[in-house]
């Protein structure tokens, strides 16, 4: 096991040097064995240049930003000045490379250090990559935001940026034991990324606790809006196919935190979800994935296709059969889910959406990185999710997962850390 606390909130009061110290000695540690950066030549000087950098920018201690010197580790599907992209392909770094976007741009005048770019399957779809799951380097550390979620859970990094399409921000924070955000869809902005299917795609995050999220939360989203309640939330749980999803274990692991929470106060309603037909469907989503893909990969595919991963290749292929009409036909679909949802929501009186973050634990080997049951149907109508670690199976951790309504990521991130607290109590 390669772990150790890494605490956002904790680094506020650490000094550059030791903020330094900690992450060039835990990637010296730890890096060899878990694999979650892309190799860098040169990274010991680039790092202290960096915060040479940082220092000569701000020179006043008292009044610098909120992210200085902490290092941030991004996914390589952004794009990172003085950084190639290689999105986990084969393809020409020189062709898939670009400027960074607005994103990274805030985090650095924010005092941001990049740590390095992460490890992520081929395009954020598939591949076999060297990434290891730091409570067990024999299990995956999840996908395709593995990388990310990895320096974090080995303490290298107290904060990672990842992206997620159908699982890849929880599928890793539910595997590796850490707190894995995906905030509303569009509320962070992706240009200067590579996306694969941009009616999904979302930029989230990785820390250790719900405080350090939090704290970050409310500096990287755009118009913050602090909220608080006296009330205990009202949980909903899906009824029907979305429940089959789970092993046997998870699902012992999930009636029993629900009973918890009963005896903490809190009211739970199992409910009739209004997305049968959108499950029994589900391959309409995997198409509207792959037609988005085969949109993207257009230009790349027809000169590079030699270049291509099996997996990733077959998908923009099948992408290439999916007409114009029919994708619009499913965009039209995400924003009528998403109604709905709202709509139960409101006649059951339901504040929360809660389930298990992932139907299993962390699969042994690395072919299988996650399961997008219990992720999918709510990335596809784009409402914020947040996997918070609270158990583990055999050795390894289980994320339980709250989600709100579009645009509640304020109310969503509050109420679950009063959820975490009532279930870390008993």
């Amino acid at each position: 096991m390669f772990l150790q606390q890494a605490s956002l909130v904790d680094m506020n009061n650490v000094s550059l040097t030791d903020k330094l110290a900690n992450l060039y000695g835990r990637y010296t540690e730890v890096e060899p064995h878990v694999n979650a950066f892309i190799p860098e030549r040169d990274f010991k000087e680039r790092l202290f240049n960096d915060a040479n950098d940082l220092l000569e920018k701000f020179p006043n201690q008292y009044e610098r930003p909120a992210f200085f010197g902490v290092p941030f580790a991004i996914k390589d599907l952004i794009h990172v000045n003085g950084f190639q992209t290689q999105a986990g392909s084969k393809l020409p770094s020189l062709t898939l490379t670009s400027r960074e976007g607005s994103f990274i741009s805030k985090i650095r005048s924010m005092g941001a250090l990049i740590a390095g770019k992460t490890v992520t399957e081929e395009f954020a779809y598939h591949s076999i990559t060297p990434t290891r799951n730091p409570h067990n380097i024999e299990h995956t550390p999840g996908g395709s935001s593995m990388g990310s979620a990895a320096s974090v859970a080995a303490g290298i990094c107290p904060i990672a940026v990842g992206t997620q399409t159908l699982r890849s921000v929880i599928a890793p924070a539910s595997f590796c034991g850490v707190v894995g955000f995906k905030p509303s869809y569009d509320r962070v902005t992706l240009d200067g990324a590579i996306l694969m299917a941009p009616s999904f795609d979302t930029i989230g995050f990785f820390t250790q606790d719900i405080e350090s999220m939090q704290f970050a939360s409310s500096h990287l989203i755009p118009n913050w809006r602090p909220f608080f309640s006296e009330k205990k939330p009202i949980l909903g749980v899906p009824n029907g196919m979305f429940m089959n999803f789970m092993s046997e274990d998870v699902r012992r692991v999930f009636k029993n935190q629900l009973e918890l929470l009963e005896k903490a106060g809190y009211s739970i309603r199992h409910v009739d979800m209004p997305w049968e037909d959108a499950f029994i469907a589900g391959d309409s989503m995997i198409r509207m994935v792959h037609g988005e893909m085969a949109q993207i990969h257009e230009t790349w595919f027809r000169q590079y296709e030699h270049l291509y991963g099996s997996s990733v290749k077959d998908a923009i292929i099948k992408g290439q059969t999916v007409l114009l009409e029919e994708l619009e036909k499913y965009r039209i679909g995400q924003m009528v889910l998403r109604n709905d949802l709202e709509q139960t929501k409101m006649k059951y009186g339901i504040d929360l959406w809660v389930s298990p973050a992932q139907g299993g634990v962390a699969p042994k080997g690395f072919e299988k990185t996650g399961w997008a049951g219990m992720t999918a149907i709510w990335t596809y109508a784009g409402l914020p999710t947040i996997s918070i670690p609270l158990t583990k199976i055999d050795g390894m951790p289980l994320g339980f997962q709250c989600i709100d309504s579009h645009g509640n990521d304020e109310e969503l991130l509050f109420w679950t850390k009063a959820i975490k607290r009532s279930l870390s109590s008993e």
